[in-house]
């Protein structure tokens, strides 16, 4: 989560001297620095974060794997073998973990700004503000048409948007886990 988090501060052009990613870059720069020095990220998108938390998805699903050693089918999804399904069911989980992570910093956000008044939510309040207006302002745009008068429901819009395709997301990884692991 760490490393997506990162991907994602620095493709909003997030100042790195926040708090938030200080923390984020302190707790993953042991995977995305000699990842970063073997590959070169140019654009928008930090591919060396990227690729981190694909590695460690991975290695998530081969524990998985471990402890399901004896029920593993050997055949992944539509034929394949179970190598690509692992790799599938990888990138399920990341997008799982992501949509998950979307859900927390929304609620994060709007209790922020109902009770987030000492100096110290100060400094987290405009980050995670930043965060959630890729997904929230065009939302108000729609709701609003500008700027909100009085209750602003957009989050809680993106929320129930985001909960219906985690719905959809959740029978896909329950899908594959019947077709990898038998069970």
């Amino acid at each position: 989560m760490g490393c997506l988090m990162r991907a994602y501060l620095q493709w909003l052009r997030l100042p790195a001297h926040n708090p938030l990613s200080q923390l984020c870059f302190k707790l993953t720069n042991w995977i995305v620095l000699p990842l970063r020095r073997a590959m070169s990220s140019p654009g928008l998108l930090d591919w060396a974060s990227l690729l981190a938390a694909l590695l460690v998805t991975l290695v998530a699903v081969g524990f998985k794997a471990t402890l399901f050693a004896d029920q593993i089918s050997g055949e992944g999804p539509w034929g394949l073998p179970a190598g690509p399904g692992f790799l599938l069911l990888a990138l399920v989980w990341l997008i799982g973990w992501w949509l998950r992570f979307l859900v927390f910093l929304l609620i994060a956000h709007v209790l922020m700004s109902w009770f987030g008044a000492s100096p110290a939510a100060e400094a987290v309040r405009p980050v995670l503000a930043a965060m959630v207006e890729p997904m929230v302002g065009p939302i108000r745009q729609l709701l609003h048409k500008g700027r909100p008068q009085g209750l602003d429901f957009s989050p809680v819009v993106v929320f129930l948007l985001i909960q219906v395709v985690l719905a959809a997301h959740d029978e896909i990884d329950r899908g594959l886990n019947r077709v990898l692991f038998l069970i």
